[in-house]
């Protein structure tokens, strides 16, 4: 958690030396673009990111490292190829789009498109292969020093560009995933195998499918809505929304970096039958997170047009925006780990068909809202939505899995059989409920 805080304050210096140097348009332009990237990023990784965290924790629980190896390179070479497509489906449609961006800053942004692929899977594949201090200090703080350096520097010298900033942070990002990938390779070398086996491709391609829809789903719930509003209203909306959400992603940053630890022990204790220790750690997980998220609440309730003002005096009117947000945050924190556990356990698909219905009828809500309220009505589109399904899917996860991710798990301590079976056939591709 700790190492997740330095990242998201790390992020805010960030964006505060930006949103100060550039004009409010300019900053939307930049806050869009960025969305972007980061939604194209995670969609390219094709759920590899995701189906290495499910295959290592099932392989290896079994002790059939062979697998898990050939698991981890079949990652990495799905994930390289589809990233190359994005970039080049990048740089040929976004000159035709109605969206303005200078060349300069389009190649840099295709360069940060494909990196910030990269360091998706090597940061969730060297989680469960070497552990979190190499993941996490690469994934959080190693590119984001590298881009805030370079943020500082431009801005006191000659102003900040989308070029500088997009190309800063792929340079950082080369050097997080050589970090990562060096200490992966000190782990095989020191657990080598005789070879890698991929006799489970068919199974891999079909869970693969599932697990980036739903990743599409959520990164688009994550990042679409800033282009939708700079689309439907403007970039300085969209800027103004975007520095709102900045804050009120503590409590998401909370309940990711928490979920962090479900998302590598999920898998392994689930496909093991160790469903009480699994609810355990899932109790753990959501009592800090509430430890966390309670005491933010208030801070930003209370102090929160003081915090806004940091990015610029004309902020402080995005309060009322930040707070909506923020108590939708809230709830979906208390909610736990429920996505986590039903995409490493065998539910890949009903959670995406889930979550891929609540999230269209969100961004067409948020559309709406946005066009007639500006970034407080889409505030309210992202929280009329998000909040209830939260707790929709935690209901999902204690009836399919027989674990309870939310805080209400707090007070349960035996945990009802799961509704399937534990572990699918080997080789055989799981299709859902």
């Amino acid at each position: 958690m700790g190492i997740r805080g330095a990242g998201a304050l790390l992020t805010i210096c960030v964006f505060t030396l930006a949103a100060r140097a550039m004009s409010a348009d300019d900053f939307g332009q930049l806050a869009v673009w960025f969305n972007a990237m980061s939604f194209l990023a995670v969609a390219a990784v094709f759920g590899q990111d995701t189906l290495i965290a499910r295959s290592w924790g099932e392989y290896t629980g079994r002790g059939e490292r062979e697998a898990a190896h050939g698991a981890y390179w079949f990652g990495w070479r799905t994930s390289v190829l589809s990233a190359a497509l994005f970039v080049v489906g990048l740089l040929v449609v976004a000159p035709l789009t109605s969206v303005k961006i200078a060349p300069m800053a389009l190649y840099a942004g295709a360069v940060f498109l494909f990196m910030q692929t990269m360091l998706h899977f090597s940061s969730h594949s060297s989680r469960v292969v070497v552990g979190f201090v190499v993941s996490e200090t690469n994934r959080e703080l190693t590119w984001r020093l590298v881009l805030l350096v370079v943020v500082v520097w431009s801005v006191l010298h000659q102003g900040l560009s989308p070029a500088e900033f997009f190309a800063a942070g792929a340079a950082g990002m080369v050097l997080s995933v050589s970090f990562q990938l060096l200490a992966v390779r000190r782990k095989f070398l020191a657990e080598p195998v005789a070879r890698a086996r991929e006799a489970a491709r068919p199974a891999w391609y079909a869970r693969s499918r599932a697990m980036w829809l739903s990743a599409i789903v959520e990164a688009a719930s994550q990042y679409a809505d800033v282009m939708l509003i700079g689309y439907f209203a403007s970039p300085a909306v969209a800027g103004d929304y975007f520095v709102a959400a900045r804050i009120a992603n503590i409590f998401l940053m909370v309940s990711t970096g928490l979920n962090t630890y479900s998302f590598t022990h999920s898998a392994k204790l689930y496909f093991s039958g160790q469903i009480g220790r699994l609810q355990d750690i899932l109790r753990a997980v959501v009592t800090a997170a509430l430890a966390f998220v309670l005491p933010a609440l208030v801070v930003i309730v209370v102090f929160g047009q003081a915090i806004l003002t940091i990015f610029g005096e004309r902020y402080a009117g995005v309060y009322p925006v930040l707070v909506v947000l923020t108590v939708g945050a809230f709830i979906v924190s208390l909610c736990g780990s429920a996505s986590v556990i039903l995409l490493t356990t065998g539910h890949e698909t009903l959670y995406s068909r889930v979550v891929t219905l609540a999230t269209v009828g969100r961004m067409a809500l948020t559309s709406v809202l946005a066009v007639k309220y500006g970034a407080l009505g889409a505030a309210c589109g992202w929280t009329i939505v998000n909040a209830p399904l939260a707790m929709a899917l935690a209901c999902v996860c204690r009836a399919v899995c027989g674990v309870d991710p939310s805080a209400l798990g707090i007070f349960r301590r035996s945990p009802a059989p799961p509704s399937a079976p534990l572990a699918p056939a080997s080789g055989q591709a799981v299709r859902g409920l």
